[in-house]
């Protein structure tokens, strides 16, 4: 009787405790758009330019970081606001990725939107340079099935503005900093390899033009399964 009285009193505490803390939910980017030019960009010099970042509202949100990312440098450009836009002056000539991180004040959760990206132009004669690789099979930090003989496809995406993307260098290994080459020269973005079970490995591809610009994707990583 003891035990039934204990259990309805503590079911009574229970239910009458706080609601739990809803976590933000991630924001819909809307400008600068992806994968393409950021024609909107206030000139201000020949080498900077001032971009005008816009997203949209989330629930459960009391500020937005914004994170804007050279992917040829690895630069990174931030902003903290509760505003729904954001300007900044970037180095021109270059592609960039940007996101925007919805976070509450009390909740250790953060809401990541997408992850698109830009081309901000530089001097009118110039090429452009190829977007990083957008890797898309297996995706970053997942654990993967391979077929029984060990194999397994990667897949990813090239964009270049020009549209002259010429060939992919793919990349793989089981250290982020030992990561070599596995083929080169490939025309099809994708790739099937052996693999080990049960192992972890970090792959990433690097894309050429016929102007021999360069660019790199990020490095992803993931497991296979036993």
């Amino acid at each position: 009787m003891k035990s039934k009285l204990f259990i309805l009193i503590n079911s009574i505490l229970w239910s009458c405790g706080p609601d739990p803390i809803p976590d933000p939910e991630p924001s819909t980017l809307i400008t600068p758009t992806n994968l393409n030019e950021c024609s909107t960009a206030t000139i201000l010099n020949e080498l900077e330019r001032q971009v005008r970042f816009v997203w949209g509202i989330t629930l459960n949100t009391d500020s937005y970081e914004l994170i804007i990312e050279n992917s040829i440098t690895n630069s990174k450009y931030g902003k903290t606001t509760s505003l729904l836009t954001e300007s900044v002056i970037l180095p021109s000539g270059a592609p960039y990725r940007w996101y925007v991180n919805s976070k509450a004040l009390l909740s250790p959760e953060v809401g990541k939107s997408q992850v698109w990206q830009f081309y901000l132009e530089g001097s009118a004669d110039e090429t452009y340079l190829p977007f990083p690789a957008a890797l898309e099979r297996p995706e970053n930090k997942t654990t993967v099935t391979l077929d029984i003989t060990g194999s397994f496809t990667f897949l990813w995406k090239g964009h270049d503005l020009d549209q002259d993307i010429d060939r992919f260098d793919f990349y793989i290994g089981k250290s982020e900093d030992d990561i070599f080459k596995e083929k080169e020269g490939l025309f099809d973005s994708q790739i099937t390899l052996n693999l080990d079970f049960g192992t972890t490995y970090f792959w990433q591809v690097i894309t050429f033009d016929k102007n021999n610009n360069v660019s790199k994707s990020e490095i992803f990583s993931f497991q296979t399964e036993d």
